[in-house]
């Protein structure tokens, strides 16, 4: 099961991909997810041809058409699990922003409280085991639990952050397992008399202790491989000869990316130091791994990918690629000397959204620092 946000966030690479995913998740056996934003990213009608090839049920109790009141999907199902009838429900969170296209019908999102009133009662009398796929975040989910008795388990979504035992709170079993599928939860439940007698359960991490299953490697590797060369096949923007790409089409208005050749304009030193960095390379350790195209790798090695004005692909904005001067110090068009005040600063914050503990075990701020400076004392 998953408690969303598992899609890609934009770009045709993130739809292949989210696509792709589908699939994958429905061969490894999922029974039931619910929705997040990001499942909405790229239409109601992708999201929900996709899942119709899989065996997986869709369900999210609070999400309405906006003109008839009717669900988007189911509100729950009750699947039979080693004799015990177990009910999951999906919620979204209020706060929670759904894109919609302009041929769609507009969603609304009901309040997740009263929702889960109205309908644990309902779902008390066909399961024994109520389980809530929860899209709402730690703090309203907790509260949620309070006002609306009768959960029994809850996984969280929405940012989920990362419990490393299974917890207990306001009598409702809890699983965290963070992001990007790197830790397991297994819950263990005792049932008896319809009730849940005790339970027991662990966080499994996905390391390399845990043997990789050989049949799904080949075929995630044979879908970026396909990725790549496809990506690789496209034509890229018409160039006069001679002439390189420095800039945006000027149909981008607003903030926008503007590539490292307009900031080498200003700052032929820095530019010259930093050129010589591996973050000035970052590029071809995706080319060289085949990974050119894969939309999870590319945000923390071109500019801008999936904002206005930035990377689309190598083939349509070569000036892009690498770790440049606006991935640190953001879009050249909110430059200091434009009125954005301390644009240039930048802090551990900016590195920690790449080098996370995830990517980087063993990241440490200071002593990366020392190696990268490209600025004059």
């Amino acid at each position: 099961m998953d408690a969303g946000d598992f899609f890609g966030a934009a770009g045709a690479q993130d739809s292949l991909k989210s696509a792709f995913l589908v699939g994958a998740m429905d061969k490894l056996g999922y029974d039931v997810v619910t929705l997040g934003e990001r499942e909405f990213n790229f239409g109601q009608t992708f999201l929900l041809s996709n899942f119709k090839k899989t065996k997986i049920e869709v369900v999210s109790a609070n999400l309405i058409y906006a003109d008839n009141k009717k669900l988007f999907a189911k509100p729950y199902v009750v699947k039979k699990m080693c004799g015990a009838r177990v009910a999951f429900f999906g919620l979204l969170g209020k706060d929670v922003r759904i894109r919609t296209l302009a041929s769609e019908r507009a969603l609304e999102v009901l309040d997740p409280v009263a929702t889960a009133k109205a309908l644990i009662p309902e779902m008390r009398k066909k399961a024994d085991i109520l389980v809530l796929l929860s899209h709402i975040g730690l703090t309203e989910g907790q509260r949620l639990t309070l006002e609306a008795p009768g959960i029994d388990v809850m996984v969280f979504g929405h940012q989920p952050g990362l419990f490393r035992e299974i917890v207990k709170t306001n009598g409702v079993i809890n699983a965290r397992s963070g992001e990007r599928g790197q830790y397991i939860p297994g819950i263990h439940l005792v049932v008896e008399d319809g009730k849940i007698a005790s339970y027991d359960g662990e966080m499994v991490a996905l390391d390399d202790k845990v043997p990789a299953d050989d049949e799904m490697n080949r075929t995630v590797d044979a879908f970026n491989d396909e990725m790549n060369r496809r990506f690789a096949a496209e034509p890229g923007p018409a160039v006069e000869p001679g002439a390189t790409q420095t800039a945006p089409p000027a149909s981008i208005a607003g903030d926008h990316f503007l590539g490292e050749k307009n900031c080498r304009r200003c700052h032929e030193a820095e530019y010259n130091m930093y050129s010589s960095q591996d973050h000035a390379r970052a590029f071809a350790t995706l080319t060289k791994n085949q990974r050119d195209s894969s939309p999870e790798c590319l945000p923390c090695h071109v500019v801008g990918y999936g904002q206005p004005g930035g990377f689309a692909s190598k083939q349509s904005t070569p000036d892009l690629v690498n770790v440049q001067c606006e991935n640190c110090h953001g879009m050249g068009t909110k430059h200091p000397d434009h009125g954005a005040v301390n644009a240039a600063v930048v802090g551990p914050e900016v590195c920690l959204s790449c080098h996370t503990h995830e990517q980087n075990p063993n990241f440490d701020y200071e002593e990366a620092l020392k190696h990268i400076v490209h600025w004059h004392p």
